[in-house]
């Protein structure tokens, strides 16, 4: 049986996610990252190509995450040009999903239906913040009130702001579309307090496993997302 374009991008995302988990249970540094890399540009390209209205903001996330991590092959002998580089367009990327967020909400109605909502959401957020700098903290080579440490401290932030009005999103429009970018940012949110672990406490293996499961499962949510996009628009084209 023929397999639709659809199932076919379905069963590429998965076998590359399945060559990053095995490159790296046994320390195949080439394949997972090859496979790691190119699971973006796959999603990139699926949505340029079946999605009829593009937003540019959506294309702009998730081109900036693409270029983080293809930046880890391009700039392998130079850590500190990596890491500027790699920062900067994760940095765009999460900036531009949040404003991609903002436009679909009216705060008005937020406002109206969802105080106590705000409230706890706030506290949740100031306490995860305070975690995620303690656990940098823990590292005994980074510097206080540095620019390394200031972008970190911004990064954070980012994250958590995406994963706040990500849920803001979901309630103020309570749609399927809105509940997979929620669990989207719920997965890359959590992935990288995985890799704050792994990179400041403990450089072990089921962490790492750990981060890149979340970020594939997070991305498998995003994937669903623009299906779901396609098959709209294409049923209003009907």
């Amino acid at each position: 049986m023929k397999l639709s374009k659809y199932k076919a991008i379905s069963l590429v995302l998965v076998t590359l996610v399945v060559l990053t988990i095995f490159g790296n249970l046994f320390q195949i540094k080439i394949l997972s990252e090859i496979a790691w890399i190119l699971i973006l540009p796959t999603l990139l390209v699926f949505y340029s190509v079946y999605q009829g209205k593009k937003d540019i903001l959506f294309i702009i996330f998730l081109v900036g995450f693409a270029l983080s991590e293809i930046l880890k092959l391009w700039f392998i002998t130079s850590e500190m040009l990596y890491y500027y580089a790699s920062y900067i367009c994760i940095m765009v990327a999460y900036s531009s999903l949040i404003i991609f967020f903002l436009k679909g909400i009216k705060f008005k109605k937020l406002l109206k239906n969802f105080k106590l909502h705000l409230i706890i959401l706030l506290v949740f957020n100031l306490y995860i913040l305070y975690t995620l700098n303690e656990m940098i903290l823990q590292d005994e080579t980074v510097e206080v009130f540095t620019f390394i440490f200031f972008i970190e401290v911004v990064y954070n932030v980012l994250i958590l702001l995406m994963l706040s009005i990500s849920l803001l999103y979901y309630l103020h429009n309570e749609s399927k579309q809105a509940l997979l970018l929620f669990l989207a940012c719920v997965c890359i949110v959590f992935s990288e307090m995985i890799q704050v672990a792994y990179v400041f406490i403990t450089a072990e293996i089921f962490l790492r496993i750990g981060y890149l499961l979340l970020m594939a499962i997070g991305f498998g949510f995003i994937y669903f997302y623009t299906l779901l996009e396609v098959k709209k628009r294409r049923l209003i084209r009907r």
